[in-house]
């Protein structure tokens, strides 16, 4: 126990942060805990946590009597109790590095713009049902810190890191890691390109020595250069370590087992996810995992695998028309390879809480593809500035009229996409909350 009687501060008590108290209580530290809301130190969930004294973070004055300090992913730098906890020395972590001094198992680490979730899922999945014991944990939304509690030794980790979580982290603990994409997001958090491919690169120091790391081989030649170490890569060129020929694919130059039918003969990100995943899969290790995952193995793994909602879901078909749920599609990229995905005329539901990327390189992808976008929240008026030269942009109240304007513009044949390009806090709890609106108000017009 490590930290027993240890003084330990705990910035944020969303749900990164009450597991950080948990697994700290657990073994026997001193837990203060403070938010900046009133209402989360009045929670029932924080109110759960017996023994630990909490505080609004603007009653925090005078020097810091701590042993340690522990983070949540959304605490920014700027924060001014972390800003003093750093010049008085004390040691700052966040929540996945706190578990990481812990945990005794088996991990594999994702990290990437877009498809982290569905990755670290599939990596789950197929482990699981190759008879291995599996869990995925971290930013896929089940904290690593809280599951670390009496988790079996044997199970292997599958840890999706977001870039914040992967500036607090440094524990060499990773038995093999994967960087997917890198395309524009969380650019109202880093001041560009470059910094924030950085905090993704940042796995490679969380590494155990000899452990592989793959990264996707556009990623490679657009940010390799900030990595220290040669990575193995994966894509679409047989120089890859790991590749397709969007037929089957290779590792070695060998086949290893065939693409699923629906997605033969096209890049796309399920094509790209799949091999990421399967880099993870294969990596060597002990026990039974002495020789990885097998191809045959892991195909037949994949044919059982459900993807995540809200990602590119097919909805319902009315009037001809076909609606899809994409509200998982949070930033640039992923909406341009949500409509690249799709075949037919789009009217695009889009908006949100802006992230500081320009929306102009949908200009070009968007052309004679999509025919109009209803924008929504916060973003509407800068995507209509920087988009209704080349596409028409109305800005409509809510999602509910914006699926009525959509399908008042769509025609037999088309399609209605909700695939915002922005986060959802402006008017929804979190993108799952609004991939649900969407869809119910799409039924809605089933009545009318």
């Amino acid at each position: 126990m490590i930290y027993k009687n240890k003084k330990v501060l705990i910035i944020g008590l969303g749900i990164s942060g009450r597991t950080a108290a948990k697994l700290l209580q657990a073994q026997g530290a001193c837990v203060h805990g403070i938010d900046r809301n009133e209402a989360s130190l009045n929670s029932e969930e924080v109110r759960f946590l017996k023994g630990m004294t909490t505080s609004l973070e603007s009653d925090v004055r005078g020097p810091l009597n701590y042993d340690l300090v522990v983070i949540s992913p959304g605490v920014p730098s700027t924060n001014a109790v972390l800003i003093a906890a750093k010049q008085q020395g004390i040691e700052v972590i966040g929540e996945i590095e706190l578990g990481c001094r812990l945990v005794k198992n088996r991990v594999l680490g994702i990290t990437g713009t877009n498809g982290k979730t569905t990755v670290t899922l599939l990596v789950e999945h197929v482990l699981n049902y190759c008879g291995h014991k599996a869990r995925a944990l971290g930013n896929v939304g089940i904290p690593f810190s809280e599951e670390l509690i009496g988790l079996d030794p044997e199970v292997t980790i599958v840890l999706e890191l977001s870039s914040y979580q992967l500036e607090t982290l440094s524990q060499r603990v990773l038995d093999g890691g994967v960087i997917l994409n890198i395309t524009p997001d969380h650019l109202d958090r880093y001041p560009g390109m470059e910094e924030y491919a950085a905090a993704k690169m940042l796995m490679e120091n969380c590494l155990k020595p000899g452990a592989p790391l793959y990264i996707e081989d556009k990623t490679y030649h657009d940010f390799g250069y900030l990595l220290n170490q040669k990575p193995l890569r994966y894509g679409y060129s047989q120089d890859d370590d790991i590749y397709t020929d969007l037929k089957s694919v290779f590792q070695h130059g060998k086949v290893v087992f065939k693409l699923p039918e629906g997605l033969r003969g096209k890049q796309s990100h399920d094509v790209e996810n799949i091999m990421g995943a399967f880099a993870l899969c294969a990596i060597s290790g002990t026990g039974t995992f002495m020789n990885g995952i097998t191809g045959e193995e892991f195909a037949e793994a994949l044919r059982s695998f459900e993807k995540p909602k809200h990602r590119i879901e097919f909805v319902l078909s009315r009037n001809g028309i076909c609606y899809y749920d994409d509200s998982k599609g949070t930033n640039i990229d992923a909406v341009i390879r949500a409509v690249e995905f799709l075949n037919g005329p789009i009217v695009l539901i889009a908006g949100g809480v802006d992230k500081g990327a320009p929306y102009t390189p949908w200009v070009e992808v968007f052309r004679n593809k999509v025919k109009c976008i209803c924008a929504i929240g916060q973003a509407a008026a800068k995507m209509q500035s920087q988009l209704s030269h080349a596409i028409p942009v109305r800005i409509v109240s809510d999602m509910e009229q914006a699926v009525r304007e959509a399908t008042a513009a769509a025609k037999e044949g088309g399609i209605v996409l909700l695939s915002p390009g922005c986060s959802s806090f402006d008017m929804f709890i979190d993108y799952a909350h609004r991939g649900e609106v969407f869809q119910k108000e799409v039924k809605r017009l089933m009545h009318d």
